[in-house]
């Protein structure tokens, strides 16, 4: 049985026309299974179903078939959020039209690469927005522990994925003249901006009230002055010019949004990334600070900070240069400066993205959307679990000085 109700909708036959576009030979479908695999706290804006399917082909042997199906949610916080964002059409611009277009871009320039999973059409309309990709679990691939963050190999390999992802769509912006219009179009409005404003201010309620378990109190008046700047820099952020140098960001890319696949000696062979309900055109920098503040292990994030600066740069240049990239091509300095444009990602890990990231599935009950909200009766358990968890804790307490002394909260 699923570990939630299954849709009505959701049936063996909604299947019939991707397997006969798909599965060579098919002739019908003998087993159909659904489920809800992912414990509570990894995904919070979509519900993600495995998909398992027994075929019989017409040479009369037998096939499994295995899909990933990303649903909206039913949180009213996330269906808002998801809603005001459009969360789901982004995401099927970039399964549906752009990735495969980035595909070949880098078959025709003789480079063999693979960024996401690939994406099915169901021939019915649901009414609502889903998407349809092959569950590359079966072919190995695998989140790492978000509690412990990615340690120096796989950080490289991340690295290396979200370069040629960066890379691919700066080529198409300046081949096609922009993206898809809505990818064009500021996410984060400024009306957006102060209602998200006024729901985060709980959290920063309880940053603040935490900052002796973060030895960090001497930076409270700096904190709450940087509290206005840091929304302002969010909506400028937004509005880019064609003239300076622009990718599709992923917009959330962290560690349970990046699958590894590994060799018996556990070696990474592949990533791919998942998960882009929040891109849009900006800066390589807005990923970057996400990814390398959010994600990494503690031990190397900020003692390989610059390193990893570095290692993303000559990666990003090396597929541009395949990719015959026609505009002047970022400096190692140019990206640095970026960095710096972006450092109000600093206080976007730290107060809404750490706490999640590092929070443990045991120390709370009824991990959801609307608790991480505060809106139900245990709201404030998982809030307090958030910002004073052990592992939360350790972090803030090399974060918040590092920020502070290169000038982020200023």
């Amino acid at each position: 049985m699923p570990s939630s109700p299954l849709p009505e909708w959701l049936t063996a036959d909604l299947f019939v026309s991707v397997l006969e576009k798909n599965v060579e030979n098919f002739d019908k479908i003998t087993k159909f299974t659904a489920d809800t695999p992912f414990a509570a706290g990894e995904n919070f804006l979509s519900i993600l179903w495995a998909i398992e399917i027994e075929v019989a082909l017409k040479d009369g042997s037998a096939k499994t078939c295995r899909y990933m199906l990303k649903i909206p949610p039913t949180s009213a916080h996330a269906q808002a959020l998801i809603g005001m964002m459009s969360s789901f059409k982004r995401e099927r611009i970039c399964y549906y039209e752009l990735f495969p277009a980035f595909d070949e871009m880098y078959r025709k320039a003789g480079k063999a690469t693979k960024i996401a999973p690939n994406a099915y059409s169901f021939d019915k309309d649901l009414g609502f927005d889903v998407i349809l990709m092959e569950d590359v679990r079966q072919d190995g691939f695998k989140n790492m522990n978000r509690l412990q963050g990615l340690d120096m190999d796989h950080t490289k390999h991340a690295l290396d994925v979200i370069a040629q992802f960066h890379a691919a769509s700066a080529t198409y912006i300046v081949n096609n003249n922009g993206l898809p219009q809505l990818m064009m179009e500021p996410m984060l409005k400024e009306s957006m901006v102060q209602m998200l404003a006024k729901a985060q201010e709980p959290q920063e309620q309880i940053i603040m009230e935490s900052l002796p378990l973060y030895k960090a109190e001497d930076l409270k008046e700096k904190l709450a002055s940087y509290r206005e700047k840091y929304l302002e820099q969010i909506v400028n952020a937004e509005n880019r010019n064609m003239d300076d140098f622009n990718v599709l960001s992923h917009g959330d890319c962290w560690s349970n949004n990046i699958m590894f696949q590994h060799d018996a000696q556990n070696n990474v062979l592949s990533t791919l990334l998942v998960d882009f309900q929040a891109g849009r055109f900006t800066s390589p920098a807005l990923d970057l600070q996400y990814f390398l503040l959010g994600s990494t292990c503690l031990e190397n994030k900020l003692k390989y900070y610059d390193y990893f600066i570095q290692y993303y740069h000559q990666q990003l240049v090396e597929n541009l240069k395949i990719l015959g990239y026609s505009k002047k091509l970022p400096t190692l300095r140019d990206l640095h400066l970026w960095m710096y444009d972006f450092s109000f990602m600093g206080y976007t890990v730290i107060l809404k993205s750490l706490p999640v990231f590092l929070l443990d599935p045991t120390a709370t009950k009824d991990i959801n959307m609307d608790n991480m909200m505060g809106d139900k009766k245990d709201g404030g358990a998982m809030q307090k679990a958030m910002y004073t968890g052990e592992g939360y804790c350790k972090q803030m307490q090399q974060l918040l000085p590092w920020l502070a002394n290169k000038g982020y909260f200023d």
